[in-house]
């Protein structure tokens, strides 16, 4: 396992509200010239999410994030060979053709994403933002009066989390486990103003993760940590209403 001491002391603290001392870019090159491959490539399955909604973007024809492991040509040109593509994406695009289809299917990628199993800070990380979203997506069903069942839809019903929403389609409220009624209090005390809710979204994202980390631990796992907690702090910087909005709804990838 290596050990990235030097590289992880060098980094500046990460503080949301604070405009960081190092972009997402910069970051990215530092760790591109310092990490062994093998901890590259789990740099790249902690940015598949962006690769996704990057996706959704180009078909809807909306800006990309540049945060993924690709660019626009790249994406499209990965979309026509689907030579690199995940087997479930590849299966996706064979199994829906239209634009049309894909945008309104397009929340069984995530759940196929967040099946991927990983050890370590990836692993909680991808098991923490499945759930997140499965929350989030709960208490969204019942605020706005949709269909907990079609939008889990793609999800194993025999999933303890799933299981445990779908339980409660027809109450008249949804009460998440312990570990999110936290998140549960977050949403309620903001989502009249989208701008508001999502603020105290990345704040809690970013505490949560905070708490995955191994203080002394010196691995890759502070580097994912690191990148992860930093895109938070970037997308923070860049809110405004709009994106306040449009963000909280893509955070409900399962709807």
């Amino acid at each position: 396992m290596a050990n990235y001491y030097f590289l992880i002391t060098a980094l500046p603290p990460l503080k949301l509200g604070i405009k960081p001392e190092i972009s997402f870019k910069e970051a990215k090159e530092l760790f591109d010239l310092n990490l062994a491959e093998r901890d590259k490539k789990l740099v790249q399955h902690l940015l598949r999410p962006i690769d996704l909604s990057n996706i959704r973007a180009l078909w809807m024809g909306l800006p990309i994030d540049d945060r993924g492991n690709f660019d626009e040509k790249e994406i499209e040109e990965a979309l026509l060979v689907q030579g690199e593509v995940p087997e479930y994406l590849a299966e996706f695009l064979e199994r829906y053709e239209s634009i049309a289809d894909r945008l309104r299917y397009f929340s069984s990628l995530y759940a196929s994403l967040y099946r991927r199993e990983f050890k370590g800070f990836l692993g909680k990380y991808y098991r923490f933002q499945r759930e997140f979203r499965l929350v989030l997506t709960a208490l969204r069903s019942k605020q706005f009066k949709r269909d907990i069942s079609r939008e889990l839809q793609f999800e194993d019903p025999r999933d303890p989390i799933v299981a445990e929403i779908l339980a409660q389609k027809d109450a008249p409220d949804y009460s998440p486990a312990p570990e999110y009624e936290d998140l549960k209090t977050v949403f309620m005390e903001t989502v009249s103003d989208p701008q508001k809710l999502h603020f105290a979204l990345l704040e809690y994202q970013f505490d949560r993760i905070e708490e995955m980390e191994e203080p002394q631990d010196f691995a890759i796992d502070r580097v994912l940590s690191y990148i992860a907690r930093l895109i938070l702090v970037e997308s923070w910087e860049e809110l405004d209403q709009e994106k306040g909005h449009t963000a909280v709804e893509h955070l409900s990838h399962y709807g």
